[in-house]
């Protein structure tokens, strides 16, 4: 233990280092059980960490998604007979439904294009590079105040109202920067300058709505941004320097020119004629997305039903993930013990080859968690609040687990598993069905039943639903296990292992500071040895020397 270099044996010819290391090794002996047993403590902690891992895994999984979510039990499977014509989505608490739908008419928005033509020359294709302020000659343009310009506009948006609209552009800035300003204002534009590829066409501004529908305007701001007059005067002078014209309205209204108005979607559902301003939209949890228009009398069947499989298989993989929990719980419960096979120390690791310490170290960690009373709780724990009925009128005909066709394994040895039963029940309807179509005809029935029995809130625990008793059995089954294995985060004292790690690290300390002390008696005591062996040679050389035993 000692890091000091000592010589021994120079007068006793004794291999004193061999001596006191056999020695020692004896002395080591309480040292090498403490250190394994702090091992053990170290392994059952992360034993009990990987269960607990396990355990908030699977209460994390309904906490806010999967079974823990209402719109889980409440998904859709939607088809169209045309997918050319709409394509449709369910949201929300959408009903089973199926409806007839007939489109006259695609809503698009309105668009602002310059005219060309004799009178009408277009744009210069160079123009975006050109910086504004050279737009224009000399007193014309857009007026510039140290060196920005306001440019107002009153824009009207499908089934709004006129509304002032304000950008601020700089006399440095070129054309593409400002058509960059406008679309990224609250105009709702997009604008862009087209040049066409076509031999001999003249390059067009062309400016959309970003909003579809009929009633789209822009039109000069009656008094600009605070009043001003020159904002509106700015407006004017950009757009008709893009090659856009105004009407004779008052205030003055931007002309489509070679562009069009804007106009709504019309359709019929179930023969109700009706119109929106979009495409897209939401009629009674169906969103609909039109994309082409019906021939004379043609109708396009949109269906939405419960999507069984989908449900279905988010409730198979909540019972996988559960039976996945319970197999490792009963298996840290069962597994064996073997007490003969104890942490290697590093002397004993080295005289192993690496598969030899692997199948070592597998036999003295198996067994940490066997028949331990916090894992034993919890799988109890469990096994009560999935297996109890739901006294909760939310849930309708829905009691318990079994009534949907999932009931405990009926071997023993599973402890407890979630199966689909294989017998077969008699149901309200006459009916016998297996554990599966059982669970299949519940979702088809009543998913919102579904969800109350499996996420249900009451007033007692009675009237809660599975998983949300579940949920309180899990949290009080890893709060237990936290108290004793602690978690990420957590400092070694505030939990019960890792108090008995620092104690057993104490104990350690203590131990070899000890040894220390041990080991330095020996070494004290053989050097005692060897200044008496050398004051005994030296004085049995002496007397030889005065007996003449030196003398030929």
């Amino acid at each position: 233990m000692s890091e000091m270099l000592r010589f021994g044996g120079l007068a006793s010819g004794l291999d004193t280092h061999q001596i006191v290391d056999d020695l020692m090794k004896a002395e080591r002996i309480p040292l090498d059980k403490m250190q394994q047993d702090r091992q053990v403590l170290e392994w059952k902690q992360n034993a009990y960490r990987d269960v607990n891992l396990q355990m908030t895994k699977l209460r994390d999984s309904f906490r806010a998604t999967g079974l823990g979510l209402q719109s889980t039990f409440l998904q859709k499977a939607v088809s169209s007979s045309n997918t050319g014509v709409a394509t449709a989505t369910a949201v929300g608490n959408a009903p089973n439904t199926s409806v007839q739908l007939q489109v006259q008419q695609l809503a698009t928005a309105t668009s602002w294009i310059t005219p060309t033509g004799a009178d009408d020359p277009g744009v210069n294709e160079n123009v975006l590079d050109q910086r504004v302020k050279d737009w224009w000659g000399d007193g014309e343009g857009l007026e510039f105040v140290d060196g920005r310009a306001t440019i107002s506009l009153d824009v009207k948006r499908p089934g709004g109202e006129f509304e002032t609209v304000s950008f601020h552009v700089n006399d440095n800035d070129t054309v593409a920067q400002v058509l960059t300003k406008m679309n990224r204002s609250d105009l709702g534009v997009n604008a862009y300058l087209d040049q066409s590829a076509a031999a001999g066409a003249v390059p067009q501004m062309i400016m959309t709505m970003t909003e579809s529908g009929s009633g789209s305007a822009i039109r000069l701001a009656a008094e600009g941004e605070d009043g001003d007059p020159s904002t509106s005067a700015n407006g004017r002078a950009l757009l008709e320097a893009f090659g856009f014209g105004f009407g004779t309205e008052d205030p003055p209204q931007l002309e489509t020119g070679a562009g069009q108005e804007g106009q709504n979607s019309r359709f019929s559902l179930n023969g109700h004629a009706t119109e929106r301003t979009t495409n897209n939209f939401t009629i009674n949890g169906i969103n609909y997305q039109l994309t082409g228009e019906t021939v004379g009398n043609e109708r396009v069947t949109i269906t939405a039903q419960t999507d069984t499989d989908k449900i279905m298989e988010k409730i198979m993989s909540f019972v996988e993930e559960y039976n996945e929990l319970v197999d490792t719980i009963n298996g840290s419960l069962r597994e064996e013990r073997f007490r003969d096979y104890h942490p290697l120390s590093d002397e004993e690791r080295r005289a192993m080859s690496e598969r030899e310490v692997e199948m070592w170290e597998e036999k003295a960690m198996s067994g940490l968690l066997r028949r331990d009373p916090a894992l034993s709780s919890a799988l109890s724990g469990m096994r009560m609040s999935l297996y109890s009925s739901v006294q909760n009128e939310a849930a309708g005909m829905f009691k318990d687990l079994a009534s949907i066709g999932l009931v405990s394994s009926s071997d023993y040895m599973d402890g407890g598993k979630i199966v689909l039963d294989t017998n077969s029940r008699t149901m309200p309807d006459g009916q016998r069905l297996n554990g599966e179509d059982r669970l299949r005809a519940a979702i088809e029935s009543d998913p919102e039943g579904l969800y109350q029995l499996f996420m249900g809130s009451g007033e007692t625990q009675a009237e809660d639903g599975v998983l949300r008793r579940l949920r309180g059995s899990l949290d009080t089954a890893i709060d237990r296990v936290t108290q004793r294995a602690g978690r990420e985060g957590r400092t070694m004292h505030q939990f019960t292992l890792g108090r008995e790690m620092m104690n057993m690290d104490d104990r350690i300390s203590n131990f070899e500071r000890r040894l220390q002390q041990v080991e330095q008696r020996y070494w004290n005591e053989f050097t005692a040895l060897e200044r008496a062996m050398a004051k005994a040679n030296a004085q049995a050389d002496q007397m030889f020397s005065l007996l003449g035993g030196g003398m030929m």
